[in-house]
């Protein structure tokens, strides 16, 4: 009989600590969080460690086998930015309560995978796209539009609040360009697609709102963590805020070197 080895006390004792999203991210992500929460300590545990553990003390999610799906033919260019506010994606989903449907538009940036405007409301309108579309330049571009000489490009799907007029009015007042998905074609905005496919996964289908009010503050409270805390494997298991402070303090480390 295969001898099983003995849960590492001071391990469990972390895991056990951790609750709420902390329980949701898989135990890759679990292993690179802990090293950020508990510092230099939390890096002496490798994820293959982390997963032993979780695995005998209940804490890994249920596997989810996806199923195969037909990945229809595109002609837009793909290419992958080397720098934030060089392309967006933006969509919209809904949540339920038990008193009805909330409606929530987000612009994310694909290079560093944070969400940078958002507007929820009980009405999914091109107006409301608006404010979400308005809450992202003034949280980047604080001078209320793109700076001249920057190309950003805002990738969007055929709904009718994104091919309204008031939408495309506030694109080029803002200096952003778009670029439509095909129809029914999700996987040509990927990124923004895998944030709600995880906001429904790790927040709102473990839940049953009996309100509005309930669903904006869950709302608000997987965003602050997805921004500031949650660890996202394709940059480097940091939060997107920390990616993004990273890349901009090197950046001006290297500005700073060149003046010199």
């Amino acid at each position: 009989m295969k001898k099983t080895k003995p849960l590492d006390p001071e391990l469990t004792s972390i895991l056990n600590q951790l609750e709420g999203y902390e329980l949701t991210i898989g135990y890759k992500k679990t292993t690179a969080y802990i090293k950020y929460k508990f510092g230099q300590y939390g890096g002496l545990f490798n994820h293959k460690k982390v997963y032993r553990h979780m695995k005998n003390l209940g804490l890994l999610q249920p596997k989810h086998v996806k199923k195969p799906k037909n990945r229809k033919k595109t002609d837009i260019i793909w290419s992958s930015p080397i720098a934030s506010n060089v392309r967006w994606e933006a969509d919209l989903t809904y949540v339920a309560s038990r008193q009805g449907n909330m409606y929530l538009f987000t612009v994310l940036d694909v290079f560093d995978k944070e969400i940078i405007g958002e507007w929820m409301g009980f009405r999914c309108r091109a107006e409301d796209a608006v404010k979400s579309l308005e809450a992202a330049i003034l949280k980047r571009f604080p001078e209320g539009k793109v700076t001249d000489g920057l190309e950003l490009i805002l990738r969007l799907d055929r709904g009718c609040q994104y091919t309204a007029e008031k939408f495309g009015q506030c694109a080029r007042k803002f200096n952003i360009e778009f670029e439509f998905c095909d129809v029914q074609a999700p996987n040509q905005k990927p990124y923004i697609e895998s944030f709600f496919a995880n906001f429904k996964r790790e927040e709102v289908y473990r839940n049953d709102y009996q309100n509005p009010i309930q669903v904006i503050q869950a709302w608000r409270s997987f965003v602050d963590w997805y921004n500031l805390k949650r660890p996202h494997g394709s940059i480097r298991f940091l939060s997107p805020v920390q990616f993004r402070q990273q890349i901009e303090s090197k950046h001006s480390l290297k500005q700073a070197q060149i003046l010199s």
